[in-house]
């Protein structure tokens, strides 16, 4: 009776055996046709240039494929996520424009607008006004009175990204005072300067363009530069808005220095200088001109050494 049980287990364990051996067999011919329906029928170039890629290669060369070849392929192509190769690739940045194009490298002709005589509540804020709205930089020389009676508009002048020049103490002819009389007149008013705006000028503008060989080495001596101008628009004396319109567009040229006032001058005469002002940017720009501070002139190295000494 128990042979008779062994005998049954043991035919048992060997039908197992059988059946497994053969389940096995099955499923290696069905994921062999799988396989062969993937890569095409007996597709063995595909198949072979598989195995040839090194890891990270291939799904690179996925990743590079035209999105629409990607697509129609889909049924065909083994995805990198089915073999365990990593994460698709972001597609390609666009090449760089290898053409040997010549770019303009020529600068375009700069010209500075400078202001003298302020600051003060009434035009340098109108003329403040405008440049912003054309997001213009321009020169601003002060006198150190006018600074002292209106800081806040010295400090807006800076904060507004335009450049700082000393224009006096107190508006005095130099070439008439002693050495010692015009170094104080640079050194009070840059004093004023600083304490307002934070800012030491490098630039001085003698007044009236009044200049000596003894105040200009009064200037160096400060290390500052003295700036003159090219364009004189005599806004100061009330002349017309067409007049002063066109002297500028005239006689301006490249690296030239257009003088104007943001205070003083006759009775209502810098009106002329405010309804001016607009009509210069937008047509020296339109002429081909970068409006530019005397600051940025003279670090470019390219400047009219007549008005810039």
């Amino acid at each position: 009776m128990r042979g008779t049980k062994f005998f049954g287990r043991g035919l048992l364990g060997a039908f197992c055996i059988v059946m497994l051996s053969m389940a096995l067999v099955g499923c290696s011919l069905i994921r062999e046709a799988q396989f062969v329906g993937m890569t095409g029928g007996g597709s063995a170039d595909t198949a072979t240039s598989s195995s040839n890629i090194e890891s990270g290669q291939e799904t690179a060369v996925f990743a590079d494929a035209d999105p629409s070849e990607a697509k129609q392929e889909a049924g065909t192509a083994v995805h990198p996520s089915e073999q365990g190769g990593g994460k698709l690739l972001p597609p390609p940045s666009k090449p760089k424009n290898d053409t040997n194009e010549k770019k303009d490298t020529k600068s375009r002709p700069r010209v500075a607008l400078t202001f003298d005589d302020g600051p003060d509540h009434k035009y340098t804020e109108q003329i403040l006004d405008i440049l912003k709205e054309y997001d213009v930089k321009a020169t601003f020389f002060l006198v150190g009175t006018q600074v002292k009676k209106y800081p806040e508009i010295a400090k807006r002048i800076v904060d507004e990204g335009h450049a700082l020049g000393n224009h006096s103490w107190s508006h005095a002819d130099l070439t008439k005072l002693s050495a010692k009389d015009v170094a104080q007149q640079i050194d009070k008013t840059q004093q004023i300067i600083k304490q307002a705006t934070g800012v030491s000028p490098r630039l001085m503008r003698a007044p009236y363009g009044a200049l000596s060989k003894s105040v200009l080495e009064t200037i160096h001596k400060a290390d500052m530069k003295h700036i003159a101008w090219t364009v004189d628009t005599k806004d100061w004396a009330g002349t017309s808005v067409s007049d002063m319109y066109k002297n500028v567009m005239s006689n301006t040229r490249k690296d030239g220095i257009i003088l104007m006032h943001s205070f003083g001058g006759r009775k209502d005469a810098l009106d002329h200088t405010v309804k001016l002002l607009p009509k210069i940017i937008k047509d020296l720009q339109k002429d081909g001109y970068d409006l530019v501070t005397v600051d940025e002139m003279i670090d470019s190295g390219d400047y009219k050494t007549s008005a810039i000494k």
